[in-house]
């Protein structure tokens, strides 16, 4: 069954703090991951490719990718998009409407760095460069943390707001945190998104939920060979060891017929 991937990132950019080196992927990393998909023959696939590949209309070919950004930090126009531009790489930003043109503060408020966030300008310039532009919420909320009717506003004015800044229709969504429920899900389809990205781990295939796609987490502090077996197993963990384990357990279960 062939099984599709979807990566997720921040910032690329240095990071200013130890703390918040895992959200924030240097630049040359970056494009080291970008060029290492290309050459291991990685296919890119867009949001809607997604879509269609786990509602059944259509299948993707094995090793297809797509790549993916939380918030809408400046540095994915200033460092990562020329690297998807070099090598074709299909990407969605998933902005945090309510901040356009302003700051972080969901998380500067907590001891990381001050960040710039995206203009409406900015996004303009990121969508007409064919980044498919989808929404994260107005402030980037818990969505099953906050009372009902703020939930359904921030899932649904975020995306009148991208709408009306970049003059097209936003299909696409990505929960803060990765924390959602049943309900969330429901206001989201209910709210006319096509599909929306978890933080669940794991490949994305034909018969899942379009509302709980999953998503490969890369750390700004994840290696190469670390970045690579993320890949291969379809797993956020990535160490020495865990390759051994996965076969291990493999083989376990066929010996027992589980």
């Amino acid at each position: 069954m062939s099984r599709a991937l979807v990566l997720m990132y921040h910032q690329v950019d240095l990071p200013l703090s130890h703390r918040e080196a895992r959200f924030c992927t240097p630049p040359q990393a970056f494009a080291a991951q970008m060029r290492w998909l290309v050459e291991r023959g990685y296919r890119s696939a867009t949001l809607d490719d997604i879509h269609d590949h786990v509602t059944g209309v259509r299948t993707l070919p094995e090793r297809s990718v797509h790549i993916t950004f939380d918030d809408g930090f400046v540095g994915v126009l200033e460092h990562a998009l020329p690297v998807l531009a070099e090598h074709r790489l299909a990407a969605s930003l998933f902005m945090v409407a309510g901040r356009m043109g302003d700051t972080n503060d969901w998380m500067h408020t907590r001891g990381y760095p001050r960040r710039a966030l995206l203009s409406p300008a900015q996004l303009r310039l990121l969508a007409a460069e064919g980044v498919t532009i989808g929404s994260h919420t107005s402030t980037h909320v818990r969505l099953p943390e906050v009372e009902p009717q703020r939930a359904q506003i921030e899932i649904r004015d975020s995306k009148c707001r991208l709408e009306d800044t970049l003059g097209s229709e936003v299909r696409h969504f990505a929960y803060p945190y990765g924390a959602f429920d049943a309900q969330a899900r429901a206001w989201v389809a209910a709210a006319g998104y096509r599909s929306a990205c978890s933080t669940r781990s794991g490949f994305n295939r034909p018969g899942e939920d379009p509302y709980t796609i999953r998503r490969i987490d890369v750390y700004g502090t994840d290696r190469l060979w670390q970045f690579a077996q993320k890949l291969t197993f379809g797993h956020n963990d990535a160490t020495r060891l865990y390759p051994l384990h996965y076969y291990t357990q493999r083989l376990r279960q066929r010996l027992t017929g589980g």
